[in-house]
């Protein structure tokens, strides 16, 4: 008697959970498809020139089964891929063969960003990548959905982890998110994307050109990539040796002049592509942070929340600080999708607009009145004094053996011992009762700023070289910061190191 009844429910409550699954948008079967087209571009114009000995019709056939194949493929794949929201959860069904259900928690979600390529833009959909720290910066990925769906999704786990709504699948779509536009905390027009190329200098445009020759080698000759064949050409040629020194020592510098000016062009194209449209909004909605939008083709819509952000980083140099320009990135546990942890809060901007931005972190800037200290002298004098011996080896070794021109590699010391000097002069580091200050860098100069509520770890270390002069390195731990470049402070007395360390846990 009880079996009819049981069997029933359970069969209306699979029916009921497998009716509140939804599928991406249809268009995401385009978008897949125009992404794989433009990746196997390359690939077909080989086998234009090569297998189909340039031949159009057998070209235009391959084309058009590989085009098929791919909307056939990438329909399947959006057949077989669902999502429910739940009060509580996100589910995603996937796979064709292979049948994947994962279950991820609101709780579980650290962050929600938003992405659009520029084919999305133009179609009104956006890419929804939620990051767990579970599996990297991408633990579930939903590739289409409509940008305001994609909002409220967002949205929608926001206000429940900051405990103001837990809503269903059916409010989502009534959830209306955030459109009240007010002033942003930092906007750049193009005229500062413009300047803050002109500091960004980038040999991306000569590595995009080689990759592109190398691909379609075959259309060129066969010794192009060959250095010396290039040495022979230009040896045999009489304009070439027919010239004055004069002239040679102009078409160096001239090339010099071309290589800058192509690096300088390649840096402001890599900036307006990844900052065009640059804003940073004040968001007070669940959990107070910024919101930063960029992005020229794909552009990509984050939330840094403001608890979230470990530590401040102002970067300049030489010449942009002599125009008063600083570039301000936030060390945050957030993500973007890139997996990068130091976010840009703000490329390109003054003094009075960074402090601005810090006064929303509760992160103070360095006072006019505080002192830093600089690291022992060590730090340059002890490395230039290796750096000449090493230098003096090798060019008394090869001017003796090999030409008596090579005496002259002892030179490179001068600069290179010059860049030295200055880094330890802009090696410094100030301590107040809440947050610790570290300079480095004169060329590429960087200010780490670390609230010491946020410091996870410090360590001590000595080098063999340190021993006999008894000084230490100390590495500042923070949640989120680089493994590749961590915080640290070179070369102080052991008995500094051991006292900062008390200051700072």
């Amino acid at each position: 008697m009880n079996d009819t009844p049981l069997t029933t429910a359970t069969e209306e409550s699979v029916a009921n959970d497998s009716a509140s699954f939804r599928r991406l948008h249809p268009l995401s079967i385009i978008l897949k498809s125009v992404a794989a087209i433009g990746q196997n571009l390359i690939a077909m114009g080989v086998l234009y020139f090569s297998v189909f000995d340039q031949n159009i019709v057998y070209a235009g056939l391959a084309a058009l089964a590989l085009l098929a194949f791919i909307i056939g493929i990438n329909a399947l794949i959006w057949s077989r891929f669902t999502y429910h929201v739940g009060p509580k959860e996100i589910r995603i069904k996937s796979g064709l063969l292979s049948r994947n259900n994962r279950s991820i928690p609101f709780d579980r979600i650290q962050d929600v960003s938003l992405e659009q390529k520029l084919v999305s833009r133009i179609l009104g959909l956006a890419t929804v990548k939620l990051e767990t720290g579970a599996g990297g910066s991408e633990d579930g990925k939903l590739d289409a959905l409509a940008l305001a769906d994609a909002e409220a999704l967002r949205d929608t786990v926001r206000d429940y982890k900051s405990g103001v709504a837990k809503n269903t699948a059916e409010q989502i779509q009534a959830n209306i998110p955030e459109t009240a536009e007010r002033a942003p905390v930092f906007a750049m027009d193009n005229r500062r994307i413009f300047i803050a190329g002109l500091f960004n200098f980038s040999f991306v445009l000569l590595a995009i050109l080689a990759a592109i020759a190398q691909n379609l080698d075959f259309l060129l000759p066969d010794e192009f990539f060959n250095p010396r064949y290039w040495l022979e050409q230009l040896s045999e040629q009489d304009v070439v040796n027919g010239l004055s020194f004069s002239a040679q020592v102009a078409g160096a510098i001239g090339a010099l002049v071309s290589l800058i000016a192509v690096g300088s062009g390649s840096g402001i194209i890599r900036t307006f592509i990844r900052e065009y449209g640059f804003r940073l909004d004040r968001v007070d909605r669940g959990q107070p942070g910024f919101r930063r939008r960029r992005g020229l083709f794909t552009l990509t819509d984050m939330v840094m929340p403001i608890h979230r952000v470990q530590a401040t980083i102002l970067r300049t140099g030489p010449v942009r600080q002599r125009f008063g320009w600083y570039h301000l990135k936030f060390q945050s546990l957030a993500s973007d999708g890139s997996g990068e942890s130091d976010h840009s809060a703000a490329p390109c901007a003054q003094m009075d607009e960074v402090d601005a931005i810090l006064a929303e972190t509760k992160i103070a800037n360095v006072s006019p009145d505080l002192i830093f200290q600089r690291v022992d002298p060590a730090l340059w004098w002890r490395d230039a004094l290796i750096l000449a011996v090493i230098l003096a080896t090798v060019s008394v070794g090869l001017g003796v053996i090999i030409h008596p021109g090579f005496y002259a590699l002892i030179l490179l010391a001068i600069p290179v011992i010059a860049v030295m000097f200055l880094n330890w002069r802009h090696h410094q580091y100030a301590l107040t009762p809440a947050q610790l200050f570290v300079r480095a860098g004169w060329w590429r100069r960087k200010l780490t700023i670390v609230p010491i509520r946020k410091v996870q770890t410090v360590d001590i270390s000595q080098s063999p070289l340190d021993h006999p002069l008894d000084l230490a390195t100390i590495t500042v731990g923070i949640a989120g910061g680089s493994p590749i470049a961590p915080l640290r402070i070179n070369d102080i007395p052991i008995t500094s190191a051991m006292a900062l360390r008390t200051k700072l846990i």
